[in-house]
C-alpha cells in the first residue's frame, strides 16, 4: 500500500490500539482501491496476468501471389509445405493490455490453435513492449496468447496521492472514534459528520491521471 498505518499515526499525531490499527489498515486498503477504481489503473506496480485470442477474421496478403520470389502458383505448392504456401505477410498484432502504463512484460506465451503447443516467445524479435500494449508478431488466427507483466503508476513518487489518502483517512478514523465514544457513553453524538471517502476537490487534483476511455 501507498500509505501505512504507521504513516497514518504520525499524521494524525495520535497512537492507536491494536483493534485501532486493524480498522486503520482496512480503511487504507479500501481507500486505495477507491482511488484506483477512480483512476481505472493501479497506483503502484502491480503484477497481472491475462489472456487474448486472436481474431479470425482478418485480410492478408498470400505470399504466393506478387510477393513470391517468381515461382508460378503451381511449382510453389510442389515445392513448399502447405504452412509456408498459406503464408501472409500481416502487420503486427497489437494488444492493448487492462492495466496501465506498461512498466515491463514478464513473459508472453503463445499457444498454437492448429497444434495445441506453446511457444515461448522472445522480446525485441518476437514482440514488442509499448507504453498501453504489446505489438506481437507470428501470429496466427485463433492463437491464445497469455501476458504477464507489470503495470501501474509509481505513486510514491507522487506525494498528492499518498496527501489524499491520508485526508481522507483521518476523516474516516475519527468518524469512527466519535462513534465509539457516543456509543459508550450512551449520548448521541453532538460532532458534525465528517466527509467519508474522497472530496471532489480532492479528486479533482488527480483528475490529469485518470484513465480515459475512447467509445
Amino acid at each position: 500500500m501507498l500509505v501505512s498505518v504507521n504513516d497514518l499515526t504520525i499524521f494524525m499525531d495520535v497512537q492507536f490500539s491494536l483493534r485501532q490499527q486493524d480498522a486503520a489498515e482496512f480503511v487504507l486498503e479500501g481507500l486505495q482501491g477507491e482511488l484506483e477504481a477512480y483512476l481505472r489503473r493501479p497506483v503502484e506496480p502491480t503484477e497481472f496476468e491475462e489472456e487474448y485470442r486472436i481474431e479470425s477474421q482478418f485480410t492478408g496478403i498470400p505470399m504466393s501471389t506478387f510477393l513470391s520470389n517468381g515461382l508460378h502458383s503451381d511449382s510453389f505448392q510442389q515445392d513448399y509445405p502447405a504452412a509456408t504456401a498459406t503464408s501472409h505477410s500481416m502487420p503486427p498484432h497489437t494488444l492493448y493490455l487492462r492495466n496501465t502504463p506498461v512498466i515491463s512484460v514478464e513473459e508472453i506465451n503463445i499457444r498454437n490453435s492448429m497444434s495445441a503447443s506453446t511457444t515461448v516467445l522472445v522480446e525485441e524479435q518476437d514482440y514488442i513492449v509499448r507504453r498501453f500494449g504489446v505489438d506481437v508478431f507470428n501470429t496466427a488466427a485463433d492463437d491464445l496468447i497469455t501476458v504477464k507483466y507489470h503495470a501501474g503508476l509509481n505513486g510514491s513518487s507522487l506525494p498528492v496521492f499518498k496527501l489524499m489518502i491520508l485526508r481522507a483517512a483521518t476523516r474516516e478514523m475519527q468518524n469512527m472514534h466519535d462513534d465509539v465514544v457516543g456509543v459508550k457513553d450512551l449520548n448521541p453524538r453532538n460532532v458534525a459528520v465528517a466527509e467519508v471517502g474522497f472530496t471532489d476537490r480532492e479528486l479533482l487534483a488527480v483528475k490529469k491521471f485518470k484513465r480515459v476511455r475512447v467509445a
